[in-house]
């Protein structure tokens, strides 16, 4: 039984030479010398107490020793390059986790654009996105829950936060074609909309909620996931406002109809709703975390 535990030279002369199929190759393919590449072999193969290649005029093959081996060399020098990149990562002060937190609204394409772009920028970095909505997502900032914040309006209530717009998202209200207000004329009343069950997000945050279309108590119903109330929505549950991107698909196919409501004071239906970039003021950002951050200002400016 060997001893000594298999070196990184060892593991990476083995994989070289059994995917070059020479000595020679694999010495070239290193920028090593054939003597070096050969002892690195032959002290691999003593501490493994196997032999890995059968040697011949046609060149070096594996054993089948060597074949059963290589699998297991290969997770071997996976786990060496990581364990290197980690600790290279670790000297430069790059973050192991990179922690976000979404509002809701924030259209899922940019999200998933960016993460796309992170993960092949660091890819040792976990991510974990916190998805929440209105002054939940400035409170997660402020808790040092959460490094990066991708916030609504709400960001002008906390002085603590540092923040950069990012443009807007159109919401727009919606309901099922059989819904009550989808067979109304235009310009809609406000009374029409408040015999109604209205969707809302529910927010962590004890902050309250401004609700310009007030409803009679159960008159509003509570969800955690935009999904969710889409889901209601589509049911003929109830009406609410829901980004345009969102919907566009079920506006299209006729699943879902926009309301044209009358003017109400206090209330812009069409303006969208704009998003801020954001962190804590007291607080600088990790080398992950600032790449992030001008990756999705320079989204923003696409």
């Amino acid at each position: 039984m060997a001893a000594l535990t298999p070196g990184t030279e060892h593991i990476l002369a083995f994989l070289a030479v059994a995917e070059q199929g020479s000595l020679s190759a694999a010495a070239q393919a290193l920028n090593r010398t054939q003597s070096s590449m050969t002892y690195a072999i032959q002290r691999l193969e003593a501490e493994l107490g196997v032999t890995l290649f059968e040697r011949g005029q046609r060149g070096t093959s594996l054993t089948p020793q060597g074949m059963a081996l290589l699998p297991v060399a290969r997770r071997m020098a996976q786990e060496l390059d990581t364990l290197r990149r980690t600790a290279d990562g670790l000297a430069a002060g790059v973050e192991v986790k990179l922690v976000m937190a979404v509002e809701a609204a924030f259209p899922e394409a940019r999200l998933l654009a960016l993460l796309a772009a992170f993960r092949r920028a660091f890819p040792l970095v976990r991510v974990r996105i916190e998805t929440e909505s209105m002054h939940a997502t400035a409170e997660a900032l402020l808790s040092g829950r959460c490094a990066l914040g991708i916030l609504g309006p709400v960001i002008e209530r906390y002085p603590g936060l540092a923040g950069v717009a990012l443009g807007g998202v159109e919401r727009i209200p919606v309901a099922s074609p059989d819904h009550p207000l989808a067979l109304l004329p235009t310009e809609i009343p406000a009374e029409a909309f408040r015999s109604q069950i209205l969707l809302v997000l529910a927010s962590h945050s004890r902050e309250p909620r401004k609700r310009p279309l007030a409803t009679p108590n159960g008159g509003i119903w509570r969800v955690n996931t935009l999904a969710a109330k889409r889901s209601l929505i589509l049911a003929g549950l109830g009406w609410g406002r829901m980004p345009a991107p969102m919907v566009a698909d079920d506006l299209a196919a006729g699943r879902l109809v926009r309301l044209r409501p009358a003017r109400l004071e206090g209330l812009d239906w069409t303006a969208p709703l704009p998003f801020f970039l954001a962190h804590r003021r007291d607080e600088a950002l990790g080398p992950a975390a600032s790449w992030a951050r001008a990756a999705l200002l320079e989204q923003s400016q696409e």
